[in-house]
Parts: C-alpha cells; structure tokens; sequence
C-alpha cells in the first residue's frame, strides 16, 4: 500500500468492467493486458482493493486502460499511447 492507503502493485486491485450482458470483475493486470476486445465501450466502472475490499477510485485505473470519453480522446489527441492498437476501440 502507499501513504494513501491505496495499493500501490497493479495485482491488488481488481475492476469491474461494465457490460450490456452483465458486469463482470476482473484482476486490473488482466484488463491491461486484454482490454475490450470486440465490445469498444466496455470499460471499468468501480475499483476495489483485492487485500482489503475497500473501493477504489477509478484513478487508480491508469488513464490509457480507462477506455472511457476521456481515454479515448488522450489517445486520439496522441497524449497518451494505445493500449490495445490492434483492437477496434
């Protein structure tokens, strides 16, 4: 954990991907190195800390995995690099 109380090693922190059929939660390291595949809206809608349970706010969900609004224009606008390039997101 860091001074915030907040894990620090990605292993810790597990997301819940919001989906049309049903939200499923996954470890982040696995939505990092998955991503959406074929559903391009499909991203992290909550955060929580696989050790304690305790929710975690989505910044912990570095910003070129968020796959949200904001996501997608850092990467369009090139400030940040593509996670997934050979994805359709």
């Amino acid at each position: 954990m860091d001074v915030a109380g907040e894990p620090s090693d990605i292993d810790d922190v597990l997301v819940v991907i919001g989906h049309p059929f049903g939200d499923a939660e996954v470890p982040l390291a696995d939505w990092i190195a998955t991503g959406p595949g074929p559903r391009r809206l499909v991203r992290p809608v909550r955060a929580r800390s696989r050790s304690t349970g305790r929710p975690l706010p989505l910044s912990v969900v570095p910003l070129r995995y968020r796959n949200d609004g904001q996501s997608r224009r850092a990467i369009a606008d090139g400030l940040v690099d593509d996670p997934w390039p050979d994805q359709e997101t």
